[in-house]
């Protein structure tokens, strides 16, 4: 999976750079997903509406995982519409994303997705079944001063 790195579409009264530097590299906002403790996942309910949930969950290579009960209302939201939306804030960073979802075994990832989970939780997944994102777009931004806002955004989209 190739990450393609661009500057996201803002109006212009934000102030957004349209330079290159600046923009953020995906290795630390990955690591920064890895590092989270907190996953935010946004699914639609039947009816249309939102749903927001925080869950612990996991972050490897190009994925994020999570686990949870099939009857939960985010569950029966992403059983009916797998699209998801999800955000984090870890390491100084500010990360949102949406992708689709599919339900089974982390795999080759398993073992490293353990690790994940025990270096931020006391709890490690013994089953390896889980929920399993798989990114279209994901938009980050460091925060931290109105400079780093203006120059840090950047939009990493998935090329499979």
């Amino acid at each position: 999976m190739n990450v393609i790195a661009e500057r996201p579409q803002a109006p212009e009264g934000y102030g957004y750079s349209t330079e290159p530097k600046g923009m953020l590299n995906w290795e630390a906002v990955r690591d920064a997903f890895a590092a989270a403790t907190l996953y935010w996942i946004g699914t639609s309910r039947p009816d249309g509406s939102p749903h927001l949930h925080p869950i612990w969950g996991g972050w490897v290579g190009h994925h994020l995982y999570f686990e949870g009960g099939e009857t939960t209302r985010w569950a029966k939201n992403l059983s009916a519409d797998p699209r998801v939306s999800f955000g984090v804030e870890s390491n100084g960073l500010h990360i949102s994303g949406r992708g689709l979802v599919e339900q089974g075994p982390a795999g080759d990832d398993f073992k490293a997705l353990v690790a994940n989970y025990g270096s931020k939780y006391d709890y490690k997944p013994q089953a390896d079944a889980f929920y399993k994102v798989t990114p279209e777009v994901v938009i980050a931004l460091n925060m931290s001063s109105l400079e780093d806002f203006a120059s840090s955004p950047t939009r990493f989209r998935f090329d499979r």
